[in-house]
């Protein structure tokens, strides 16, 4: 199966929650995903520096369409309950509109909040829909 490795290694206290393909993340929600994406073969990166403009920004995933070998980027935004998290998921966004990576063309998102956890279901639906010809 052909990975697209990542540079990073995570081993911080941050970085707990342990994959399939031996890779530490830093949430359960990260772990359905990179799971479901490794399962699927579907090429990632995880927290691949991402360089736009002047800053530097870790996208939770970047991956690449196995067929066509277009670069996607998958944020999961995990406490949008968290006032200051939230405020923060949504300046990012903006950024990455500002740089050409727009949600639903080139950027995909997902969400949760305490009482609306991330559903395996909708990552399923997701990767199906972008990367499965």
């Amino acid at each position: 199966q052909e990975r697209l490795l990542t540079s990073r290694k995570h081993h911080s206290e941050q970085y707990r929650h342990h994959t399939l393909c031996g890779e530490y993340v830093a949430s359960k929600s990260e772990v359905i995903l990179a799971d479901y994406l490794y399962l699927l073969h579907i090429p990632y990166q995880y927290e691949q520096p991402l360089l736009l403009g002047r800053s530097t920004y870790y996208p939770d995933f970047t991956i690449r369409h196995p067929e066509t070998g277009e670069y996607f980027y998958w944020e999961h935004f995990g406490l949008m309950d968290t006032p200051g998290y939230s405020k923060n998921a949504f300046q990012k966004l903006n950024i990455y509109c500002q740089h050409n990576i727009i949600p639903t063309i080139n950027l995909i998102t997902t969400y949760e909040t305490k009482e609306h956890p991330l559903i395996s279901q909708n990552i399923e639906n997701l990767i199906q829909e972008y990367f499965v010809l």
